[in-house]
């Protein structure tokens, strides 16, 4: 009868490796979370490890390096679903309404922090790069919904700028045109959030002149 032996476990340096390589995976992780570009990584490396790569380090020294990263922002996930998934187009279109919305007087705050907390309140996520397609779906409504009680006044007040400029005989034709354009944008039934940023843009355009393009060039064109 042949004795019976006790199974295999994992010996420490098996143990180990599993460890270092779970610190390199998650210091990649944490590159691309925190979007670094290849040579503000190699600082962050040299910096907290003493080596320009991960395959040099230790677990000691990976270790540094991903406490480093979690100083910077970076947060370690459990979950494979948790990680970040709006594109930066959908994460832009959040911060260009975030922004307009300052610019319209809703918004008191504009900074990321501020955003972040709203980000949380509507779409219960830490991270706007962490939302998924329907939590920013609901975001972007949101916003749009909240920007519709305030754009109609704003349009409103540009319209009267334009009839003043016109009245006085300052505007050129092609201007008298962005007008009757933003004018028709806004008339009749079924107005939408799109219809209403089209007529401010081009009342905007109009009255504000360089004012109106350096609000477009911050929120980077229109939502």
């Amino acid at each position: 009868m042949k004795p019976v032996t006790a199974p295999t476990r994992p010996t420490r340096s098996a143990s180990a490796a599993g460890g270092r390589a779970r610190l390199i995976t998650l210091i990649h992780v944490a590159k691309r979370d925190l979007q670094m570009d290849d040579p503000t990584y190699r600082t962050m490396l040299r910096t907290a490890g003493k080596a320009d790569s991960t395959a040099k380090m230790g677990v000691p020294a990976l270790m540094k390096v991903l406490e480093h990263a979690k100083k910077a922002g970076f947060k370690v996930r459990s979950k494979a679903g948790d990680r970040p998934q709006a594109t930066p187009t959908e994460a832009r279109k959040v911060r260009a309404l975030w922004l307009f919305l300052h610019h319209l007087g809703a918004v008191q705050d504009p900074t990321e922090s501020a955003l972040a907390a709203y980000v949380k309140r509507i779409a219960k996520v830490d991270d706007l790069r962490w939302a998924r397609d329907d939590q920013m779906l609901a975001l972007i409504e949101s916003l749009k919904k909240w920007a519709m009680r305030f754009l109609p006044a704003a349009i409103a007040g540009l319209r009267a700028e334009a009839a003043a400029l016109a009245a006085r005989g300052a505007l050129t034709a092609e201007q008298l045109g962005q007008c009757q354009r933003a004018h028709n944008e806004v008339s009749g039934g079924g107005l939408t959030f799109d219809r209403h940023w089209a007529a401010w843009e081009a009342y905007a355009a109009v009255v504000g002149g360089t004012r109106a393009t350096s609000i477009k060039a911050n929120i980077g064109g229109a939502p």
